[in-house]
């Protein structure tokens, strides 16, 4: 089984999504921006590594999300979800083909990869989820 994190990162009361890139196994599917857990790597320590490798964004990690298992038939991945926000840098594609700022009404019209459409059918995902926009928005008034 392969760890991968990533990020549901919150802004202005939407999240990011990323397209892949065409050459991944997962060509055009849209995701939450994250990767795999090196050795000796926490889950938090290798979310704010990918972050910073793939968008060049600095994240804070606010908290953890439920954990999807997916077997994808070639391999089998326990996805380590976190919502996130960001401290610092402008958005740069280093590994993605777009990146998008959705609501979380909009997020079941997306077309994710399968592991991450899994995550936001998790209902204690969506309604924790939901609970941090909130307190976002009641931060910014």
């Amino acid at each position: 089984m392969i760890d991968v994190t990533c990020a549901l990162i919150i802004r202005n009361k939407k999240i990011l999504v990323a397209q892949n890139s065409m050459a991944s196994d997962q060509a055009g599917k849209w995701e939450f921006p994250g990767g795999k857990i090196k050795p000796n790597e926490t889950p938090e320590k290798c979310i704010i590594r990918e972050i910073s490798e793939e968008l060049e964004l600095e994240i804070s990690v606010l908290n953890k999300l439920q954990e999807v298992v997916f077997d994808y038939g070639n391999k089998i991945i326990r996805l380590i979800p976190f919502v996130c926000r960001i401290e610092n840098g402008k958005i740069k594609l280093n590994d993605h083909q777009a990146v998008e700022w959705v609501t979380v009404d909009e997020l079941e019209t997306i077309d994710f990869a399968a592991a991450d459409k899994v995550l936001i059918e998790i209902p204690d995902n969506i309604s924790r989820l939901k609970e941090y926009l909130r307190e976002q928005m009641n931060q910014t008034r």
